[in-house]
């Protein structure tokens, strides 16, 4: 065995690739996980606020489709003539 394979074997020599340290290598492993995350992190955010929007259009619906409040029921529903209420 020689002193290169002893030295790579334990981690000693810095070279992954041509020209490159593994702390480079590192850096950019890292660089890429995290414009991964951003990528993954923008589209989570885009489908919460779509995800947002359809439940308060869905609540606005809802709303609208609630009978009115304020208003008396006898107005909503008359007496005919001649009940013994009038």
């Amino acid at each position: 065995m020689r002193l290169r394979d002893i030295a790579e074997s334990y981690g000693q020599i810095d070279e992954p690739a041509a020209g490159l340290s593994k702390a480079a290598v590192r850096q950019q492993t890292g660089d890429m996980a995290n414009q991964a995350r951003r990528a993954n992190n923008q589209a989570q955010d885009a489908n919460d606020e779509a995800n947002i929007k359809a439940a308060q259009e869905y609540r606005g619906q809802l709303r609208k489709r609630l009978a009115p409040t304020g208003i008396p029921s006898r107005m909503l529903a008359p007496q005919s003539p001649g009940s013994p209420a009038q």
